[in-house]
């Protein structure tokens, strides 16, 4: 006869371990993709001239004002990914946290899945043509500039993956603390 176990309910405060701990994993991993963002946009800027390649069609300054605000937009996440870890991160309002989080995630996802799953499509033979069909000419599969986008896309998509967590497990972890808006409070003792 075999017998059936049952779950034991998780005690509260191994649970809340157990989320801050996801949650560090998770924001850390955001905080290195964000920095090494940065770090990858600041050089494009200082070597804009090899960043353009030979694009004509986008002027100097274009260039410069995209890739200024990329960094400005990873350095900004890169302190919001800690501070929901951080406890400096708690004296500040929820909201100013979540919203640049979830932002940056959602554009993340934007450019980094379909990149990727177009580019896995046309590697398989699924797609040649690209997804929508409308390239000139299959895609180059010995090309070094296919395998450029491509690990570029992955890029992307590996931010996305490491930037959804951290947005969706700082709200979990303000409610598991009872801060579910507003900014921190000191609660009074009862003594």
């Amino acid at each position: 006869m075999t017998s059936v176990r049952s779950k034991a309910p998780v005690a509260p405060a191994a649970s809340a371990r157990h989320l801050r701990r996801r949650t560090a994993l998770w924001a850390y991993a955001a905080f290195g993709w964000l920095a090494s963002s940065f770090v990858w946009h600041l050089w494009m800027g200082v070597d804009y001239r090899s960043a353009m390649g030979g694009q004509d069609s986008v002027p100097v300054w274009g260039f410069l004002a995209y890739d200024g605000l990329i960094t400005a937009m990873s350095a900004v996440g890169a302190a919001l990914s800690l501070a929901t870890v951080r406890p400096w991160g708690r004296r500040l309002p929820p909201w100013a946290v979540a919203v640049p989080l979830w932002f940056g995630a959602v554009l993340l996802v934007v450019r980094g899945v379909p990149g990727l799953v177009e580019d896995l499509t046309m590697v398989t033979g699924l797609t040649p043509y690209g997804l929508l069909g409308l390239a000139e000419r299959p895609a180059d599969l010995s090309s070094g500039e296919f395998w450029t986008g491509m690990a570029i896309n992955a890029y992307f998509f590996v931010g996305a993956v490491v930037l959804l967590p951290p947005a969706v497990l700082h709200g979990r972890s303000l409610r598991a603390a009872g801060r579910a808006g507003g900014p921190a409070v000191q609660e009074k003792s009862a003594a």
